[in-house]
């Protein structure tokens, strides 16, 4: 039997990150060593004590969070993960690895994605789905290659030949290995990655049945471990389950039980249901040797519902072949036929030929057993085409072949660089030697000039530096301890605005503070803006978007103004539905600035046009206004920092230097015409074409389709990339274009619920359908899709038919409340609005969904007409229950079968069942069984063991388990109360 390691896993959080030249780190020195405490911390009770290492995970949340530590912000999911992973829930686990994965390219911490994909590569593999795993592995391995990490890169190796290896292709997965082994011999690595490369190597020689081989590299893996500076018992005890495993192959029972027996017992102590599936699964093999079938069967039972509850498919499917098998041996055909049936109807996910092949030469036998002759031939003679189909690649003599190539091959390599080595340092002093007294004379007179030249040209240019560093360092420094001060101002300015018992007048007054307020925190950002580009630390995130819909949307912004001001405002924007690669931030401040310049130094009366254009890959925008001109000495210093054409105009000459700088940096040209006392017009090209952006410049991939209408800007940061701070609070989406409404509003529930955020209703239905959250507050009137359009699409889809929604919006007409309640709006507010009356709704509509819940706890089985909260609920209901009436007794009916058949996906699934019930997927199935075996108590003569199996449970001990937690006595204890 094969089970690739697993061990190194939880020992790769406590190396990888804090590696040197990895990223700088930013925090105080005092800071570091207290930040590297709590990741030993971490490190030192993951294996042994999992609870107690999430209480450090917090720390490191929280610590980096006060400190705005970018990497400890990527560390925190991640380690957050392995304790998912440690305690074998495998969903949560790929959450926030994938979290962590986000944070880490929002934070552009390379090793952060590497180490992040790396761990959903290994997630994804045993949870049976290979495509999901290799794709994560590619792209870790892309990002490493890129770093030239080695560590990263050769663990990734060993992480390929295991996910090769369970698919039984045993060529590729060797070639991964040696791969891996290469660079362990030409640069040693970590002892753990070494140790893990051992492991696996070890598991294929098992797997070919050269069990000597196997044991070798089994050892050389735990040599590894215990060169380790921490407490490795766990790994030691990993690999001696492999070891085991190997002892019992060759025949060594005594060994093997004794090496699985301790094993058990330390895994049994530290809750490990993984390990323990495999261990069982041995000591009842160890047991069948022994013909003690009991005691085998006890065993054996115990692996395969370890292995089926933890989703582990393959090894579930290897010890239902070994149940068949057993039962054959017991003379129990029917229950070796169900086993060997499960193997290849549910859980030989990966198609395993070898696999099929053993399971139908004994499900054969089991029909001959049944006196089935038919059904054996056709089994035994589908058994014969799969032994002809298989490949050579399951070769013992191939797979030595290419080791031994290999090592030949890397013996000849080593002797050719040796010779090579030496000839060249042969020839290197000869030449040393003829060049050395013809060169002395010249380098003795001319190292003097230089040497003088060149000290008083570093005592210049060091000068040059640090007076400039000040002046940089100045205006940042003042920048930033200017925004705290104005966070502090804007704060109670927007709670006064809030208030509807706000008089007129002084509602006017606060409104002139708070756009003084933004507009000197825009000053502010601008500032900071051209000290990164002074710097160079400014750089384009450029994204895959529809540019000339953002301009369009921008200009249409300042109509408003331009109608105040009588100005006539023409805008010309070419439509377009094509996407385009560009900086969003630096599009819309050379936009906005040019604008609001434009109709700031525009007459009454005067004219304003913007208009747009794409030709050969590069955006045109020019923009226009009338006026009485510039003279020739100001269309010369107009792009000069701080420079104004009249001191008395307002304004502090930031803005036009800030938008040449961003035309520049964003590969484009910018100039100025002016006809005097008639017009002045800013012309400008950028580029939008991917292949001109340099290497250094961030590129944000997109995977989402270009929808026609739609500006898509594929980098929106919102909440939902932060990990959720309780997963047991309700999930509540708040989709508000106003950024600082939309904040508000986060900071006012983010204590009680996991809150995430859109900016608009397009991000916000993508976001309503990813996460199924439990309530929704939508603004009315906003870009690309607004409340009404947003409510219409969640309320029509099955998927979010049940989630409450609360729309804002100015509008008070009557009109406008018939219109959002009609389409399904379950309340409707209107601004300004009370902010306790906001969050008392939210609190009334999420507690009506819970009474929902309990009313549904209390039913005997699924009453869709009593539950459903809309049409479409009631019909995903019935749809359930059509689902439960045909498979709830199929013991081998579980939580993807289930998913697929009512067409969501496995969180879709999980989050509409824990919206409409109260229970997570599993359990809602669990309590479905339960109450129909509970109704069948009452009502039946069959005995208790056989009631669990008619419900679909297989394991007495376990249905009786399940039966007395739900109702508080056991079923014998229920039967006697009836």
């Amino acid at each position: 039997m094969k089970y690739l390691n697993i061990c190194f896993l939880f020992l790769f959080s406590y190396y990888s990150f804090g590696q040197k030249n990895v990223m700088v780190n930013d925090l105080p020195e005092q800071d570091s060593i207290v930040y590297q405490n709590l990741k030993q911390q971490f490190a030192k009770y993951i294996n042994p004590a999992p609870d107690s290492a999430l209480i450090y995970v917090s720390k490191i949340k929280q610590f980096s969070l006060d400190r705005n530590y970018s990497i400890g912000i990527v560390e925190a999911p991640y380690f957050k993960a392995f304790y998912f992973k440690r305690i074998q829930k495998l969903d949560s686990a790929v959450l926030y690895f994938d979290t962590a994965s986000k944070l880490a390219r929002k934070y552009k911490y390379q090793r952060g994605i590497t180490l992040s994909q790396n761990g959903l590569c290994r997630i994804y593999y045993f949870l049976g789905q290979s495509e999901n795993a290799i794709d994560a592995c590619s792209e870790c391995l892309e990002v490493a290659l890129e770093m030239d990490d080695l560590p990263i890169i050769t663990d990734t190796y060993t992480a390929f030949g295991n996910i090769y290896s369970r698919q039984n292709n045993m060529k590729m997965a060797i070639h991964y290995y040696l791969k891996a082994d290469s660079i362990h011999s030409k640069t040693p690595q970590r002892p753990d990655i070494i140790a893990a490369t051992y492991q696996s190597l070890g598991t294929i020689y098992e797997e070919l049945k050269d069990y000597d081989t196997a044991i070798a590299y089994f050892k050389k893996a735990n040599d590894e471990f215990k060169k380790i500076p921490a407490d490795v018992t766990f790994y030691l005890n990993t690999t001696d389950l492999h070891l085991g495993s190997a002892y019992y192959h060759k025949g060594n029972f005594e060994l093997a039980d004794s090496l699985l027996q301790k094993t058990y017992a330390y895994f049994k102590e530290i809750k490990e249901e993984g390990s323990l599936a495999r261990i069982s699964t041995y000591l009842g093999l160890i047991r069948l040797n022994k013909n003690d079938l009991n005691q085998a069967e006890q065993y054996l039972t115990e692996g395969f519902r370890l292995n089926k509850d933890k989703l582990f498919s393959y090894e579930t499917a290897l010890t239902a072949l070994e149940l068949g098998k057993l039962y054959i041996r017991k003379n129990e055909p029917q229950k070796a036929i169900y086993y060997l049936n499960q193997v290849l109807s549910n859980y030989n996910d990966d198609e395993n030929t070898l696999l099929q092949q053993e399971t139908s030469k004994s499900l054969s036998e089991a029909y001959a057993l049944n006196n089935n002759y038919t059904k054996a031939y056709e089994t035994l003679e589908q058994t014969y085409k799969l032994k002809d189909s298989l490949s050579n690649i399951h070769n013992l003599a191939s797979i030595r072949e290419i080791d031994t190539k290999y090592q030949t091959e890397k013996k000849e390599q080593q002797i050719t660089l040796l010779k090579s080595q030496n000839e060249t340092i042969e020839q290197q002093k000869q030449n040393q030697k003829t060049l050395l007294l013809s060169g002395i004379g010249i380098v003795t007179i001319a190292s003097i000039f230089l040497y003088v030249l060149y000290r008083n040209r570093k005592k210049t240019n060091t000068k040059l530096k640090e007076i400039d560093a000040l002046k940089s360092n100045f205006f940042t420094n003042i920048s930033h301890e200017f925004r705290t001060p104005l966070t502090l101002i804007s704060m109670p300015i927007e709670d006064m605005l809030l208030d509807e018992t706000l008089s007129d007048k002084k509602r006017q007054q606060f409104t002139v503070a708070k756009q003084n307020s933004e507009r000197l925190l825009e000053l502010v950002n601008q500032l900071l803006d051209l000290s990164k580009i002074d710097e160079g630390h400014l750089k384009l995130h450029i994204q895959q978007g529809n540019v000339l819909q953002l301009i369009s949307a921008l200009s249409e912004s300042f109509s408003y103004y331009a109608k105040q001001k009588n100005i006539t405002y023409n805008i010309d924007i070419a439509q377009s539905s094509e996407a385009f690669w560009f900086d969003k931030d630096a599009v819309e401040k050379i936009t906005i600035n040019l604008l609001s310049n434009a109709l700031k130094y525009t007459p009454e009366n005067g004219t304003v046009t913007c208009k747009a254009y794409i030709e050969n890959n590069k955006l045109f925008l020019k923009v226009t206004n009338s006026g009485k001109g510039l003279t020739p000495y100001e269309l010369n210093n107009i792009f000069e920092r701080f420079y104004q054409t009249n001191e008395h105009n307002q304004g502090s000459g930031i803005g036009l230097s800030l938008v040449k700088e961003l035309v520049s940096l964003h590969y484009g040209d910018i100039e100025v015409q002016s006809i005097q006392n008639k017009e002045i017009s800013f012309n400008l090209n950028i580029s939008i074409d991917k292949n001109s952006f340099k290497n250094d410049t961030i590129v944000i991939k997109s995977n989402n389709k270009i929808e026609k209408g739609i500006p898509l800007l594929t980098n929106i940061i919102t909440e939902s990339d932060e990990e959720f701070k309780d997963s047991e609070l309700p999930i509540l989406l708040i989709v508000e274009d106003n950024d600082d409404l939309r904040n508000l509003l986060k900071q006012s529930f983010e204590d009680n619920y996991n809150v995430i955020t859109a900016p608009n209703g397009t991000i916000g239905v993508e976001l309503a359908l990813e996460h199924i959250p439990d309530l929704i507050i939508s603004d009315i009137m906003m870009p690309e899709k607004d409340g009404i359009a947003l409510t219409k699409e969640l309320k029509s889809d099955e998927r979010s038919a049940h989630i409450p929604i609360i729309l804002l919006t100015a509008k008070a007409e009557v009109e406008s409340q018939f219109t959002g309640i009609d389409i399904g709006a379950d309340d409707y507010i209107t601004k300004p609005f009370d902010k306790k009356l906001l969050i008392l709704k939210v609190e009334k509509l999420i507690e009506s969904r819970k009474q929902l819940q309990l009313r549904y706890s209390q039913e005997l089985v699924l009453l869709p007409k009593d539950i459903a909260i809309s049409n479409l609920d009631e019909k995903f209901l019935e749809k359930v229950q059509i689902t439960l009436d045909k498979s709830l007794v199929d013991p081998s009916f579980n939580v993807t079968e289930f998913s697929k058949t009512v067409g969501m996906s496995r969180m879709q699934l999980h989050r509409k069942l824990k919206a409409l019930t109260g229970l997570s997927t599993t359990e809602f199935v669990r309590s479905q069984r339960l109450k129909l075996a509970a109704d069948l108590l009452k009502k039946s003569d069959a005995n208790v063991s056989e009631i669990g199996y008619t419900v679909g449970f297989n394991d007495h001990s376990y249905f009786t388990k399940c039966f007395k937690e739900m109702y508080g006595c056991s079923p014998t204890e229920f039967i006697s109360k009836q």
